[in-house]
């Protein structure tokens, strides 16, 4: 009879941890936990899919950032030189209506056309500087 006693207790206490246990697993706590969990993973997985595609696009508008200087400075050194050519332009209509006078010497109406001459050489030379510098503002859009 001790014996059939001691299996009763130890199956009543089996039985309670058994309900305990049954209880503890069906309660909503318990799923709360296990749900935070994946929610906080997926949280974190997100957070780390953002940080990725922020950076993304901070390089892509370095990039941008980039290319539009480069483009602006090509732009400036463009006008830079048109406005040289303008100056040599005006330099050289003066030399040649000072030619035009009869005032001067022949010395120095050869000088004047040397002079001339130089200016026109400076002109073309500006000009094909120009046409470099519009192919390279050119190139610089199209690689973009």
């Amino acid at each position: 009879m001790l014996f059939t006693l001691e299996i009763k207790k130890i199956m009543k206490f089996t039985i309670q941890v058994f309900i305990i246990v049954c209880l503890f697993l069906t309660s909503p706590g318990f799923y709360a936990q296990e749900t935070e969990t994946v929610q906080s993973e997926k949280a974190v997985q997100e957070a780390k899919k953002a940080k990725e595609y922020q950076n993304k696009i901070d390089k892509e508008q370095k990039k941008i950032e980039k290319h539009q200087r480069q483009v602006k400075n090509a732009e400036k050194a463009i006008n830079k030189t048109k406005k040289k050519i303008e100056k040599q332009k005006t330099a050289n209509q003066k030399t040649e209506s000072q030619i035009g006078t009869r005032k001067n010497s022949e010395e120095e109406i050869q000088k004047l056309k040397i002079k001339s001459t130089k200016q026109k050489l400076e002109i073309d030379k500006l000009e094909l500087k120009l046409l470099q510098q519009k192919k390279e503002l050119d190139q610089i859009r199209a690689s973009f």
